[in-house]
């Protein structure tokens, strides 16, 4: 368990996370915050680019799951 606290940045309210925490948070990484039925909590996961979206025009499109064989779909 990591413990964080807020802190002022200025006009806003930020979570300062320790240095040590020993996770793989890095500097400018985007998360959600997914508040929970109640409100009283929140579930905090990293934001990644959307596996989805369509490539710019003339660039082919990548395959995000490479390594999956879809010959062994049933």
């Amino acid at each position: 368990m990591l413990e964080v606290k807020t802190v002022s940045r200025g006009n806003s309210l930020a979570l300062s996370l320790p240095s040590n925490s020993g996770f793989k948070i890095e500097k400018d990484q985007r998360w959600l915050m997914i508040p929970s039925a109640d409100g009283t909590s929140f579930t905090l996961v990293p934001r990644i680019e959307d596996p989805y979206a369509r490539p710019a025009a003339g660039e082919p499109m990548a395959e995000e799951w490479a390594d999956a064989d879809f010959n062994e779909v049933e």
